[in-house]
This record gives C-alpha cells, sequence and structure tokens, in this order.
C-alpha cells in the first residue's frame, strides 16, 4: 500500500459507540482503492467485511494518534 490516507466522518453519530471512517491508497500495481472502515468503540474491532490485516492496523494507529479511542489495551 502506497500513499494510504485516512479521514473521518462527522456525521452526528454517536461518536463514543463507533467510528466511521474512509480509507484510500494506492496499489504496487498503482490501481487505486478506497473504501469505510466500520470500528465499534465498545468491541474494540472493526465491524463488516474482513479487512486486510495491514489496513486495519494502520487505521487503528490512527484512530489511537488522533485520540479517538485511548489505547488497543483499554
Amino acid at each position: 500500500m502506497r500513499n494510504l490516507t485516512f479521514g473521518l466522518f462527522e456525521d452526528g453519530l454517536a461518536r463514543e459507540s463507533r467510528i466511521l471512517m474512509f480509507y484510500s491508497f494506492d496499489t504496487e500495481e498503482n490501481l487505486a482503492r478506497s473504501g469505510i472502515l466500520h470500528y465499534h468503540v465498545a468491541e474494540k474491532r472493526f465491524l463488516g467485511p474482513r479487512h486486510d490485516r495491514e489496513l486495519t492496523a494502520a487505521a487503528l494507529e490512527f484512530l489511537l494518534r488522533t485520540g479517538r479511542v485511548p489505547s488497543a489495551a483499554d
């Protein structure tokens, strides 16, 4: 994955219970990929279809850095 970026949807959802975020990146073959991730705060996991572990690890790191989740261990 190259040029990986994340953004947060700020649409009035209950931020303490779930977080919707979008991602985009370029593959090694220069194909653009994007999508939406749904993180359930209480369950401390991403919901929906299974995603690449590298993508979800980077997404969780983004959520930790931005202060949207306190820590992976809490």
